[in-house]
């Protein structure tokens, strides 16, 4: 019985993991990388490379109770003007720190927090600022994450005249029991007023964030939501795993464990989703977004162009990412940074120092290549061994002898193909990518051996499962034979 099957892996894959938005994971890294670190990497950079750029904006009127991201809340908005005039002199001494011929950008991504906290002309600036120091390509996209409970029409329209073009909504759940739980109160009509006058706006780009696992959620709740969404027809979702991680985050602690799904309904909930999508006309993409086929997430995955980083899948495979702002992650030159992560210290380090980088990774060869193999596994599902050896002037068999064991336990499952030519994910197999990996992540048992708390969420919360995905993974496998916001707190 599929459903005894699936109660079997459940259980024996049910073990902490990371997300893998990078490699090395958070946990890997050191604060003896620091700021001069930083400034190397960014003069490394050569001419014609591209760059992302994130601003993390952490300020919210109220505290939504899932939520492990940074965040400030208050609701004095007076407080977003001396922000932005610390993250315009981080700007300028980034800039400062570029070879001359680093300037082309592809990609800008307001997150947060609740960037549209800020005042219309308080984003002018920031935007005003980018374009006096970069190329911004005109098919760059510029984005940005937004609440509906919050917005106004005047942040909106200032948004068209900006140039921005795609447009994230956290939406988690519509279940009115499920955002008195979580204290986020946006009701299906103010998002759907909201889509509404950005449409008339002239925006067509929108991605919408859902969240299965919540406390509260129901079959039933989570379909009506799920029928509100593609009613809005948004052109990417996201789709993520609750991570229940309330040593990491304590107003965690403001539900109960009874109030959250059982892994079974939880992998229900997801079931649910995956069709509901699929049927209307969105392909798969990695382990947790779904994209309409003339999406440009689609074609990136046709063309092999997918990226896994802490927004999620990206399109911007090549793109070194620029991080600004409180506890923003910057990759650069092949490199981790991060920022201070409390707001005095961020901004008294950019007052005397320009940047703000606090602790980060220096990759190594072999890090180097585990955060390809991974970063496949994750992004497609697949990995093809002549190629892969090819770029890295190596041979697999021998390079990763120590680790292609573990990946026995996968194939005996029907979860994975491995042999001369490549990996290839399978089936149920795409529930446990982290799984999969794990395999081949050489500094994991050192970061379980030295924490004294939990590290990482798990693939599945604990409990009994019982549900039944057949329809969903009895067929071909989603993305391995195919040409794969503010993110759960564990990377």
């Amino acid at each position: 019985m599929l459903q005894d099957r699936l109660r079997t892996l459940l259980h024996k894959y049910n073990v902490a993991g990371p997300r893998y938005t990078s490699y090395p994971t958070v946990p890997a890294w050191t604060e003896s990388v620091g700021v001069a670190d930083y400034r190397r990497s960014l003069k490394t950079l050569g001419g014609g490379e591209r760059l992302s750029l994130y601003f993390h904006l952490p300020f919210c009127e109220k505290l939504c109770h899932f939520c492990g991201c940074m965040r400030v809340i208050t609701a004095d908005h007076n407080r977003s003007r001396p922000y932005v005039d610390t993250l315009l002199r981080e700007l300028d001494a980034t800039v400062a720190e570029l070879p001359e011929g680093v300037r082309e950008v592809s990609q800008v991504h307001f997150g947060g927090g609740t960037p549209n906290f800020l005042q219309p002309e308080e984003l002018t600036d920031i935007l005003n600022r980018i374009r006096s120091h970069f190329q911004v390509i005109p098919e760059a996209e510029i984005a940005i994450e937004m609440h509906p409970r919050t917005s106004t029409p005047a942040f909106c329209e200032n948004l068209a005249t900006l140039g921005f073009n795609r447009i994230s909504l956290g939406v988690q759940d519509f279940d009115p029991k499920v955002q008195e739980l979580i204290n986020r109160h946006q009701t299906h009509a103010m998002t759907v007023e909201m889509v509404a006058m950005l449409r008339r706006l002239g925006f067509d780009s929108f991605n919408f964030d859902l969240i299965y696992g919540l406390p509260g959620q129901s079959i039933a709740g989570w379909e009506k939501t799920l029928a509100q969404t593609l009613a809005l027809r948004p052109n990417r979702l996201a789709v993520y795993s609750y991570a229940h991680v309330p040593w990491k985050s304590p107003v965690q602690r403001s539900f109960k464990d009874s109030d959250l799904p059982s892994p079974g309904m939880k992998l229900e909930l997801f079931q649910r989703a995956y069709e509901t999508f699929t049927k209307n006309g969105y392909r798969a993409i990695g382990m947790d977004h779904f994209a309409l086929e003339e999406d440009e997430l689609s074609r990136a995955l046709d063309q092999g162009g997918i990226h896994r980083n802490f927004m999620g899948y990206s399109t911007q495979a090549e793109a070194h990412q620029l991080g600004f702002g409180v506890s923003a992650i910057s990759y650069v030159g092949g490199n981790y940074f991060q920022n201070l992560k409390e707001l005095p210290d961020y901004e008294n380090s950019i007052r005397s120092e320009g940047l703000a980088s606090f602790r980060g990774y220096l990759l190594d060869r072999d890090d180097a290549i585990r955060r390809d193999l991974i970063t496949r596994i994750m992004c497609r599902g697949s990995v093809e061994w002549p190629a892969f050896d090819a770029q890295w002037d190596l041979n697999h068999g021998e390079y990763f002898r120590e680790n292609l064991p573990a990946l026995e336990g996968f194939v005996a499952d029907d979860l994975l193909e491995s042999d001369a030519a490549g990996l290839r994910v399978k089936g149920e197999g795409f529930l446990f990518l982290r799984n999969i990996a794990m395999a081949f992540d050489r500094h994991l048992e050192g970061i379980r051996d030295q924490a004294t708390t939990p590290t990482f969420s798990s693939s599945w919360s604990p409990g009994s499962p019982g549900s039944s995905i057949s329809s969903v993974f009895s067929s071909t496998t989603r993305n391995s034979r195919a040409k794969p916001r503010c993110a759960p707190p564990t990377r």
